[in-house]
């Protein structure tokens, strides 16, 4: 639209000249002596082009799928706070992937044996399964975290905000059996140890925030 708008300018400017030169023909003409003949001044024709404006079309933004496994971060080869953080992260993170496809491994890895809330979910997670159903969306946004290290290179404590996108349960024929439409606030507590060599989530608490 831009130049467009310079060419209507341009060929504005055009048509003033040409009617001051016909103002002067016509003073000319008022004279008693005609003067000498004059040759006519051929018209210009300007063509004004308009360039497409672009398209406003919104590109749309692919939908999260839950079942794609979440990437396990580097940071977890590390025992310290940040370590912590990053196995208390995917932990989370493994919530609606394990919903969705059922795969157990890795969530069951970092699950304490004594861990109740692990026990549950992956008490859950094979309830669902064995009827023929899976979960849908359901994806989870983290913020806020704060780590505490009660005792050093073996404990962890973290508390963060969980926010829990809606989902849908269907079953094996992709019939809607259950919907959770509401967008769910969480304020999450989370018990990491580092035995073994490896990380393990030893208790989950969540507080809904949000009706």
């Amino acid at each position: 639209m831009r130049r467009g708008t310079t060419t209507r300018r341009a060929m504005s400017a055009l048509v003033a000249v040409g009617c001051v030169a016909g103002l002067g023909a016509g003073v000319a003409g008022c004279s008693g002596d005609p003067g000498p003949t004059t040759t006519p001044t051929p018209t210009v024709t300007v063509t004004v082009t308009e360039e497409p404006s672009p398209s406003t079309t919104p590109t749309p933004t692919p939908t999260p799928d839950a079942s794609v496994k979440p990437e396990r971060p580097a940071a977890m080869d590390v025992a310290d706070s940040a370590g912590a953080e990053a196995a208390a992260v995917y932990f989370l993170q493994l919530f609606p992937y394990v919903f969705a496809t059922g795969d157990l491994d890795e969530y069951r890895a970092l699950s304490h044996p004594e861990c109740i809330y692990c026990t549950n979910v992956i008490a859950g997670v094979q309830e669902i399964i064995a009827a023929e159903r899976h979960s849908v969306g359901g994806l989870e946004q983290i913020s806020d975290v704060v780590v505490s290290e009660p005792e050093a290179g073996h404990w962890w404590l973290l508390q963060l905000t969980l926010v829990e996108q809606p989902s849908t349960t269907l079953d094996a024929t992709g019939k809607v059996v259950e919907e959770f439409p509401d967008v769910k606030t969480y304020r999450t507590d989370i018990a990491v140890t580092w035995e073994a060599d490896r990380w393990s989530i030893r208790e989950v608490t969540h507080t809904r925030q949000n009706p």
